[in-house]
Parts: C-alpha cells; sequence; structure tokens
C-alpha cells in the first residue's frame, strides 16, 4: 500500500464501548470484553505512541479535543435545525430494484 501499486482491501474492525442509546441496558456484553477492547483501542494506541515519540503535547492534544467538539456540536445544530425526512424517503439509497441491481 505504501508503494502504492494496485488496489487494496482493508478490513478494520471497531468495536463500540458503549450501549446503542441511553435506553439499551447493555446487559448482553460482558465487562472484560469491553475492557479488552479498550486495550486495543486504535486512537488511545496511536495517542500514546505519539506522546512517547515527543509528536504530541497535551496543548496540542487538547487544540485537538476543542475542534472535535466544536464539530460535532455544530453538525448536532445543524442537524437539530434541519426538516425532518419525509417517511417516504426513508429506504431511498439503501435498497435497489432487482432490475437496478442487475444492470
Amino acid at each position: 500500500m505504501r508503494a502504492g501499486t494496485g488496489p487494496h482491501f482493508l478490513e478494520l474492525r471497531t468495536y463500540r464501548f458503549r450501549a446503542h442509546s441511553m435506553y439499551d441496558p447493555d446487559r448482553y456484553r460482558q465487562k472484560g470484553e469491553i475492557e479488552e477492547w479498550k486495550s486495543r483501542d486504535p486512537i488511545s494506541l496511536l495517542m500514546d505512541r505519539m506522546r512517547e515519540d515527543g509528536e504530541l503535547g497535551d496543548k496540542e492534544l487538547a487544540r485537538i479535543e476543542q475542534r472535535v467538539t466544536d464539530e460535532v456540536d455544530h453538525a448536532v445544530e445543524a442537524a437539530e435545525q434541519a426538516p425532518e425526512e419525509p417517511v417516504g424517503h426513508l429506504l431511498r439509497h439503501v435498497t435497489s430494484s432487482s432490475a437496478e441491481a442487475v444492470s
């Protein structure tokens, strides 16, 4: 991939640390399973490595976290102000007719 030759396929496995929603009691997973996946969290591992290598300081990390928070807040605000999607559009771009799938 680093050589830039040809197409490549990446399979990246992620894990949701929290429940699906505030109404989900999350009783279907063991706490040990969640902690195991947290220890493999690529964002935390990268942050730790960059700190160890002197590439990321506390001030830069705080700036990054603030930018992320601002971006999420802006996206939430935009979503809350957007008009509701018509019910008839809920499956748009989710399924296709068999004729579309073949062509």
